[in-house]
């Protein structure tokens, strides 16, 4: 009896670690409060990797669509994305149409990340995608109510700033698809 039992909670305990996001920092709040498939995404001012302030709409506003996903220095399953990025959504699709970005919004759990993890995020993961720097957290309450939770998070936007796709947890495994699904 005390066999099965403990099998029983080991076996949910195993279940409910596969269904958790990949990256979990302490004590934020849920993916609720994340902007919904269908409505707009939020305006922040963030920074390149230069240290140069823009909207991120604008940006948005330069391609059909963009991939954006957030991440932290914290975030080991965010670092690992780079090269699925690089291949699939980089070389694997039209650059003048597609935008790709990864938003770094935190250093440590509750930390603001630094302007120098920007560019040491480019150069130590080579990515070939833009990667963007909130040093002053503007994005933070649009996307997290103010603390985060969980990452990476994922984001499909066209041009005119309709939110088409939004995941927390994992990369997609066709992500190449779910971004070309919306090129005109």
């Amino acid at each position: 009896m005390k066999l099965s039992l403990r099998t029983s909670l080991l076996s949910t305990l195993a279940l409910a670690l596969l269904a958790a996001p990949a990256c979990d920092s302490s004590g934020g709040t849920s993916s609720s409060t994340l902007p919904e498939v269908g409505g707009k995404y939020p305006s922040a001012m963030i920074n390149d990797c230069a240290g140069d302030a823009f909207d991120i709409n604008t940006w948005i506003g330069e391609h059909d669509v963009v991939y954006i996903g957030f991440g932290a220095q914290w975030c080991q399953a965010c670092q690992e994305e780079a090269p699925v990025l690089n291949e699939e959504l980089v070389d694997g699709l039209d650059g003048d149409a597609v935008g790709v970005a990864q938003l770094l919004i935190e250093g440590q759990p509750g930390e603001a990340p630094p302007q120098s993890l920007c560019a040491a995020w480019e150069n130590d993961l080579s990515t070939a995608y833009s990667v963007f720097v909130d040093p002053e957290q503007n994005s933070l309450e649009a996307h997290f109510g103010g603390a985060i939770a969980n990452l990476p998070v994922h984001y499909i936007v066209t041009r005119d700033g309709t939110i088409r796709y939004r995941k927390v947890g994992a990369l997609p495994d066709n992500i190449k698809q779910l971004v070309s699904d919306w090129i005109p």
